[in-house]
């Protein structure tokens, strides 16, 4: 084996760049290596044509009616007065929040007597169901004291006989 080691093969395995190339490093015309090209215009014209929309919508509507200040100045109405807010708080301090209040009008408040009885029946069901486990174990402590009545009165009976 060490002698095949030290060998020369007679022909290498690997091409060498004069084969890609052609003859003496330069290209050969007849043998172009496989180029693709892709015509653009035809591929725009085709898969984007100018009056297809491809399901975007435009929806035109007005501005924002909101305007921002231009370079930063403000307006003589924007400017804020330490004084004039202060007084506005403590004026607003006596009252109570708006969300607060109560409604005026106690006739939008009286509920028909339908809707009444399906409120308070809804409500009662819903006490029921979350008193549910509740009475899941005292259900479960009955049975269990039932059963003990029982197994006593059969012992009792055993010991009579």
């Amino acid at each position: 084996m060490a002698q095949n080691l030290q060998k020369k093969p007679s022909k290498g395995i690997l091409k060498t760049s004069r084969s890609i190339d052609g003859q003496d490093g330069m290209p050969s015309t007849s043998k172009r290596p496989k180029e693709q090209r892709f015509d653009e215009m035809n591929i725009i014209e085709t898969f984007h044509p100018a009056d297809k929309d491809y399901g975007h919508m435009k929806v035109d509507e007005p501005k924002t009616p909101y305007s921002e200040a231009i370079d930063g100045e403000l307006e003589p109405s924007d400017e804020l007065d330490a004084n004039i807010l202060a007084a506005k708080l403590a004026a607003s301090m006596n009252r109570p929040p708006k969300c607060v209040e109560p409604c005026d009008s106690d006739e939008e408040m009286e509920e028909p007597e339908e809707v009444r009885q399906r409120r308070l029946e809804f409500e009662r069901k819903r006490k029921m169901h979350y008193n549910e486990f509740q009475a899941l174990q005292l259900a479960r402590k009955l049975l269990a004291q039932e059963e003990e009545e029982e197994e006593e009165e059969e012992k009792g009976e055993e010991s009579a006989t």
